[in-house]
């Protein structure tokens, strides 16, 4: 049996983590056994023992950058040393440099990196850019192979020099077929309702500085006045949750903009859904988006290069960052448009599982696994 170790930060099923969890169920378990190191607590640790996976809490590892993180290099190096693992696959920017050093310490045969999104943004300051740059190839020098899960991520790494090539690839994020499956009989129960009066713009996000979610409340707001028909559920927990509810209530929008909080089952709400928003700041590829396609939803994006490889104009809009009245108008003329909508939700559950296979995924990294942990079939 070959020892694989899943790394992540926060013991949450956000993206990062729900991307560990769709891939390790599709791997043979009788060829793998496997882990998930994390923060103790929370949804994940529950998923990953309903599973049978083990897990291994992380006491001192943590989302900033702090004085802390020799003890995590500590606990890491300690834990790696304990169970001696054949392969390390990190997930998210802090698993990725303390996690990738630890493994090379301790020279483990496999170390994999899985790019979801970069740590450095186009709006952050030059110095802050450079630093978080430096990181990110230092943390690739100490690794195997990045996967990413965009072409533009792999396409931007390579041209700022921040690894080289031979080392780089693209393998897009999927849905396990039972859940794609649900979510296509979803798409295939959409009945068009040009009679219905509301038109419900739905979206599934933390309330955080990267989902934009106070413009995102804010234009919810303005194009509420604007279209009478219009409502919003906008569905998550975050920092900025009260206050985007304290914006809504500005407004005695409380009807009509619903922010119910967290909510892990995702599929009881996208039927309910007529349109799926998500107007991020930056992106790796979202599942939320992925979902939404394959229950037949058109997507309202912001236009930055990884919607745009899953969001084409027959499914859906992409709208330009920082751009709150083009923002509001695609809001009100999308509701305004059901039929045109109704359209683009079709052509979008038609289209994605030609971009986002999930046999490809599981094979894409099986071969990385056997190949690098000198595993063959």
């Amino acid at each position: 049996m070959t020892k694989l170790l899943h790394l992540q930060l926060l013991p949450l099923l956000s993206g990062v983590q729900n991307f560990s969890l769709h891939l390790l169920d599709g791997l043979p378990r009788d060829e793998f056994e496997i882990y998930v190191a994390s923060a103790p607590g929370g949804d994940l640790v529950d998923a990953v023992r309903q599973r049978g996976y083990k897990h291994i809490p992380l006491r001192f590892l943590r989302h900033p950058i702090s004085p802390l993180d020799a003890t995590a290099l500590a606990e890491l190096l300690l834990m790696l040393g304990r169970h001696r693992f054949d392969i390390v696959h990190t997930n998210a920017s802090k698993p990725g440099l303390l996690g990738r050093l630890a493994a090379r310490l301790c020279h483990v045969p496999l170390i994999l990196h899985t790019e979801h999104g970069t740590a450095f943004q186009e709006d952050q300051p030059a110095f802050q850019q450079y630093f978080f740059r430096q990181l990110e190839k230092v943390g690739n020098s100490l690794g195997h192979k990045v996967v990413f899960v965009n072409h533009s991520d792999r396409e931007n790494c390579l041209s700022l020099g921040l690894l080289p090539e031979e080392k780089a690839l693209t393998i897009n994020n999927a849905l396990p077929p039972v859940q794609a499956e649900k979510l296509a009989q979803v798409a295939a129960d959409r009945k068009f309702d040009p009679d219905k009066q509301d038109f419900v713009i739905g979206s599934t996000f933390r309330f955080t500085t990267q989902k934009n979610v106070v413009n995102i409340t804010g234009a919810a707001c303005q194009a509420c006045a604007r279209e009478p028909g219009l409502r919003f559920i906008l569905l998550g927990d975050g920092e900025y949750l009260q206050l985007c509810r304290q914006i809504v209530s500005s407004h005695g929008l409380n009807s009509r903009v619903l922010l119910p909080g967290w909510e892990a089952d995702i599929g009881k709400w996208l039927p309910l859904f007529d349109a799926f928003l998500l107007y991020s700041r930056w992106e790796a590829q979202p599942f939320s988006i992925i979902e939404a396609m394959h229950a037949g939803l058109p997507i309202l994006g912001s236009d930055i290069p990884s919607i745009r490889e899953l969001v084409g104009p027959d499914c859906g809009w992409l709208v330009p960052l920082d751009d709150q009245t083009a923002l509001i108008n695609c809001l009100v003329e999308v509701s305004r448009d059901r039929a045109d909508a109704f359209q683009k939700g079709r052509t979008a559950a038609q289209t994605i599982s030609g971009i986002c296979s999930y046999e490809k995924m599981v094979a894409g990294y099986l071969k990385l696994y056997r190949e690098g942990a000198g595993v063959r079939k």
